[in-house]
């Protein structure tokens, strides 16, 4: 089967995101390849799909036990041979999935770094006995110094590479810069790789920054309103896990912590726990959550301030990964960036430490912005967008411009009284005249302590920052910086300018109920689903997306047919699952007295595709057809399957370089269209269902082809 028959066969979507496509054509190509895609981007169809066209065993490497287990599920369930190893199992279930891999009986074979270089262990060698076609390292940026996630164990890879030169390696990652990237290729010895760096824009995700002050408070409102909803709440310590899951258990939410200093088998159950849907909330460290695939999480709250860039993104990427609306929440307060400087320093390296402090103070920046924050985002990932993204808070707040001269005139009295020797925080509470015993007394005495008393804490928070914006104040460099004067600063202070600061006006208020799914149908579903789950013994998300059981309660489908339109259905899933869908979709429409609406669902192909390209093993498959030979035997010669080579030569059929009739029977081709215009789309499997037998995959594709070349010349 071709990579396009697989994705839709086996997992149910109808077209290829992103750079999908072209990184599997050069996995195929048995090219080393380095692929960046953004989290939820769909970054392990990238090796799975390839591993189930390549004849041998594909190894991934994955640094979590969580994921493994969560990835070979999902493929377990899609009908796919796949195993994980890691140090959870017995010897003996270890020696029955190496002889499963052995006998050619897996796929996937998921493992552990430090399992497959263990210096006194003879695994390595016993791995590269088997005939291994890929290898795939997931997380990649765990083997550079300069990540934010460093593991050592992840340096020892290149050995693979060493010991298999000839087996194509694929290095995956949803957040590197640009020196990461450099360093994860050099590290793992990828020789020439092909480079894939798709958008990291997460549409899905709403970025929103609040003050920390009062952030309980604000933490409860905002859950109040998602009381249904999984959601990951990260905190900095252990402690402060552990304070806040008991706070909001006394307040009637289904929270637990999840650390590193619980006992193992309590965190691996309040984990399993939240992936089961069992509890809606886990308040963690950040120990918890690489890899962490859970799709139906709705937001992600940061209730301190992350070390980087690249730890907030990948973090708050793990919600909304089935593309519905979700929330990126982080109480803000430049305390924190003092509180993380001492977390970021690397004793006896100040090159490493002048760049983690670098990341950190642009991770200050991002709480600190009156513009797009998502913008920001992607420019810091070299990514260019427009100003406006209207999806963040910044972009939903209207402004106002708005005379701040006098307030401002005290600020920078402020600093100037106090010698310009104090950050922000000083100087806030000094302005308000706080009775607190980080005021000097000496400072208690002068004309400007307490001069804006009337003014909170929040809102000088923000003049200070606009004030540094506009250049009226500086920041000092080093790992305190103190507010100094410029230039413009005297014309401030000697009322010569006008100063104009932004004030929030009004919040847009866009979050809305999505009135166009029959909701009761979505919570029986639901139901439903999660009874499937514990027969399977996997989380729910596992068996269907939210996103595939709100198209079911959107376009109500009637009959298998229809059911392969929706997203998430495979070949698969659509024999296990359909007909107990089904039951309960026609017996809702029943009582509710509605018909299907199936008829206003896109075709499921709505992904704009990238044009197909002319290849060298397109152009062999042709030629050798040309000297006479028949498909199968094309297949044979070449050591590829037939319908590999039937869609090397649909491609040129649908170009109008080979004709249908000398492919195929073309008395077949009228009853094949009139079933593809009925159903409106591309996907193999059901189409042929509908023809029942007589007619072969390659002939269905083949006279898309054909109508698609027709079309073209209209």
């Amino acid at each position: 089967m071709s990579p396009l028959e697989i994705l839709q066969t086996r997992f149910g979507y109808s077209s290829f995101r992103l750079e999908q496509e072209a990184i599997i054509q050069s996995v195929l190509q048995k090219k080393d390849t380095f692929a960046l895609m953004p989290t939820g981007g769909g970054k392990s169809l990238c090796y799975q799909i390839p591993a189930l066209v390549l004849d041998g065993l594909t190894i991934v490497i994955s640094p979590l036990i969580a994921l493994m287990k969560d990835q070979v599920d999902a493929l377990r369930i899609n009908g796919i041979e796949a195993a994980y190893i890691n140090s959870t199992q017995s010897y003996q279930e270890h020696e029955i999935i190496l002889n499963k891999a052995r006998t050619k009986e897996l796929k996937l074979l998921y493992l552990a770094p430090e399992k497959l270089l263990r210096p006194e262990s003879t695994f390595f060698t016993t791995l590269t006995s088997f005939e291994i076609s890929l290898i795939a390292i997931d997380e990649a940026h765990c083997i550079s110094h300069w990540g934010h996630d460093f593991r050592p164990e992840y340096l020892m890879l290149a050995q693979l590479k060493r010991a298999l030169p000839h087996v194509p390696v694929i290095a995956l990652t949803a957040t590197a810069d640009h020196l990461t990237r450099k360093d994860i290729v050099e590290k793992l010895e990828l020789h020439q790789p092909a480079t894939f760096v798709s958008s990291f824009n997460r549409a899905n995700i709403r970025y929103t920054v609040e003050p920390k002050r009062n952030s309980f408070e604000k933490l409860s409102t905002f859950l109040e309103e998602r009381k249904d909803e999984s959601g990951i709440i990260y905190c900095l310590s252990r402690n402060s896990t552990e304070t806040l899951a008991k706070d909001l258990a006394d307040e009637g939410y289904k929270a637990l912590p999840y650390h590193a200093g619980l006992e193992k088998e309590l965190r691996m159950r309040h984990q399993d726990l939240f992936l089961r849907d069992e509890i809606k909330i886990i308040v963690a460290t950040i120990a918890f959550g690489m890899g962490i695939d859970k799709s139906n999480v709705r937001y992600v709250v940061h209730m301190d301030l992350p070390k980087n860039i690249e730890s907030y993104y990948q973090e708050t990427g793990r919600a909304g990964r089935d593309g519905l609306k979700s929330e990126a929440l982080l109480f803000y307060s430049y305390a924190d960036v003092s509180k993380m400087k001492r977390f970021v320093e690397v004793d006896d390296n100040p090159e490493q430490t002048e760049i983690y402090l670098k990341k950190l103070e642009q991770m200050a920046q991002y709480g600190n912005l009156t513009s797009c924050r998502r913008k920001y985002l992607l420019n810091y990932f070299d990514e260019t967008t427009s100003d406006y993204c209207g999806n963040c808070d910044t972009c939903l707040t209207r402004f106002e411009m708005v005379d701040a001269t006098v307030v401002s005139q005290k600020a920078l009295s402020a600093v100037a009284r106090l010698q310009e020797r104090f950050g922000v925080n000083y100087i806030t509470d000094f302005l308000r005249g706080s009775n607190t015993t980080k005021i000097r007394e000496e400072h208690k005495h002068l004309k400007t302590f307490g001069i804006g008393a009337d003014v909170s804490k929040e809102e000088w928070s923000h003049i200070l920052r606009e004030l540094v914006t506009h250049e009226y104040l500086m920041k000092s460099d080093g790992d305190y910086p103190v507010l100094k004067l410029t230039p413009q600063s005297i014309a401030v202070l000697k009322g010569n300018v006008t100063v104009m600061l932004t004030h929030p006006k009004e919040r847009i208020d866009v979050r809305k109920q999505n009135s166009d799914y029959e909701t009761a149908l979505f919570q029986q579903l639901k139901e439903v689903r999660r009874q499937l789950a514990i027969v399977e013994n996997v989380p729910a998300y596992i068996v269907l997306s939210d996103a595939t059981l709100i198209e079911l309660a959107t376009y109500l489908p009637h009959g298998l047919e229809e059911f392969a339109r929706i997203t998430g259905f495979g070949q698969v899933k659509l024999e296990k699952y359909g007909k107990r869908f089904g039951e309960v979709v026609t017996d809702y429409c029943k009582g509710h007295q509605l018909k299907s609406r199936i008829h206003l669902k896109s075709p499921k192909q709505q992904r704009r595709e990238r044009p197909e390209q002319d290849t060298d093993t397109k152009q062999q498959s042709l030629e050798l057809f040309r000297l006479g030979h028949s498909i199968e035997k094309i297949a044979e010669i070449r050591g590829l399957s037939p319908t590999t080579i039937e869609g090397h030569l649909a491609f040129y059929v649908q170009q109008g370089k080979l004709a249908v009739d000398r492919v195929m029977n073309t008395a077949k081709i009228p009853a094949i269209r009139e079933v593809v215009e009925k159903m409106g789309g591309k996907v193999l499997t059901p189409i042929k269902e509908s023809l029942g037998g007589g007619y072969s995959f390659g002939e269905i594709k083949l006279t898309i082809a054909h109508l698609e070349f027709l079309k073209s010349k209209q």
